[in-house]
């Protein structure tokens, strides 16, 4: 895997980030975010969660986050700061479905580990490749023998991984294909949802003229070289970020 000498493997205490519970019935549950949300909710079990994306009319991403069903609970985890977006757009749907949403007090932690690595109980794998796999679980107790990460090392992992995750200040600007998001949280076979029309032609259509990879920065100039989607982080004395351009230009 490209970079994959920066991995890192362990829990990390993820700081800013929500869950949010959609409190219901739970096909209702289903049918509301099957229309709303870029992946195949139905896709979701007990241990393996999603990334995924609401996206305006027009096929732009809104947001970013992870659905889990974890203690009998369908959860949105989300950072903080895209927490109202979310609501926002949800909440107009919530009474044809007879479904709540509840902000939970909760903790909520990453886990990075190899393959071949022991699931736990309550533990929901969101990404996973022929190396690393990478889940989420709400509450972790105190007895698991994992190693501490911290969360910079659990987003730098997600960017290895080609999960390029836009921020509040990205939001309305990009569509899937342009961040690689089409790969990992877009579905085009479960049917409509917003703005799926436009992002559909995309796939089959269209000829994708810029692409996110991940970039490692010697220094901070650099960055400004690139656009730069979500997060730049620092770790070690080096740079990693998302950068958004021609093909071209990443040679």
């Amino acid at each position: 895997m490209l970079n994959s000498e920066f991995l890192k493997y362990g829990v990390a205490n993820l700081d800013g980030i929500s869950a949010i519970h959609l409190d219901g019935d739970f096909d209702s549950v289903v049918k509301l975010l099957q229309g709303q949300v870029t992946s195949d909710c139905l896709l979701v079990s007990n241990s393996l969660g999603q990334p995924s994306s609401l996206c305006d009319e027009k096929g732009f991403i809104l947001c970013n986050f992870d659905i889990i069903f974890s203690h009998d609970k369908w959860l949105i985890i989300i950072n903080e700061s895209s927490k109202d977006i979310f609501l926002n757009e949800i909440t107009k749907f919530l009474p044809f479905y007879k479904v709540a949403c509840v902000v939970l007090d909760a903790k909520i932690y990453g886990i990075s580990r190899k393959k071949d690595g022991h699931i736990m109980p309550n533990e929901c794998v969101i990404l996973e490749n022929d190396q690393l796999l990478l889940s989420t679980i709400v509450n972790l107790g105190p007895k698991h023998n994992l190693e501490s990460i911290n969360q910079v090392n659990w987003s730098i992992n997600r960017k290895i991984m080609g999960d390029h995750l836009i921020n509040i200040k990205n939001q309305g600007q990009f569509r899937p294909h342009e961040l690689g998001q089409d790969k990992n949280r877009v579905s085009f076979s479960k049917g409509c949802f917003k703005g799926q029309e436009i992002i559909a032609r995309m796939e089959y259509l269209g000829k994708v003229k810029k692409e996110t990879r991940l970039i490692i920065h010697s220094g901070e100039k650099e960055i400004s070289k690139f656009t730069v989607i979500g997060e730049t982080h620092e770790y070690q004395g080096k740079y990693f970020s998302s950068c958004l351009g021609k093909k071209e230009q990443f040679f």
